[in-house]
């Protein structure tokens, strides 16, 4: 049996993984097919202070400020170490150790963030990744025209949405460039 997929994305202040922080985090797990083994999943705003926030460039501050999650950051009370905890024993219920394989978009980024921030939610997880911007970027050399014919993500920026998004575009990838049998 093939291990399960591990999908997650970070909303960051920035991507500077000495300086910014995980502000948002959403988490589902997928079987092989890409099939969503627990809906609910997991997710969790990051309490993050003022001037963390007001350091942010001006993408982070204008995503983030129309999504609400600046906001939501500020009134959240989740420590770091809270939702570390809680995401570990989301997954210890759902995956074995150093079985679940991380996926997503840019997950090299998250996985990152996690080493820092959540390290032993990156040590509960297999060293392998699935980066789904990776095939994205091979279709685009391979089969250039195949791109065009991609519908468009919605982009919302909430780590919900965007981990939703990647397991789409990968099952995307599979039935239109990669034609899985």
């Amino acid at each position: 049996m093939e291990p399960p997929l591990v999908w997650i994305d970070c909303e960051m202040t920035g991507l500077d993984q000495k300086n910014d922080v995980i502000m948002e985090i959403g988490c589902l797990i997928t079987n092989n097919r890409l099939e969503v083994i627990d809906n609910e999943g997991y997710e969790a705003v990051i309490h993050c202070p003022k001037e963390k926030l007001d350091a942010m460039d001006s993408w982070c501050v204008r995503h983030h400020g129309a999504s609400g999650l600046t906001k939501r950051c500020l009134e959240s009370s989740n420590t770091m170490a809270q939702v570390e905890a809680e995401l570990l024993a989301y997954l210890k219920r759902h995956v074995r150790p150093q079985k679940g394989i991380l996926a997503g978009n840019c997950i090299h980024q998250d996985r990152n963030f996690l080493a820092k921030d959540m390290p032993k939610v990156h040590d509960y997880l297999h060293y392998r990744i699935i980066d789904v911007s990776s095939i994205k970027e091979v279709m685009k050399r391979h089969n250039p025209r195949l791109i065009k014919q991609m519908p468009y993500k919605q982009v919302k920026h909430t780590a919900r949405s965007d981990v939703e998004e990647s397991i789409w575009e990968l099952k995307w990838y599979y039935d239109n460039y990669l034609k899985r049998n």
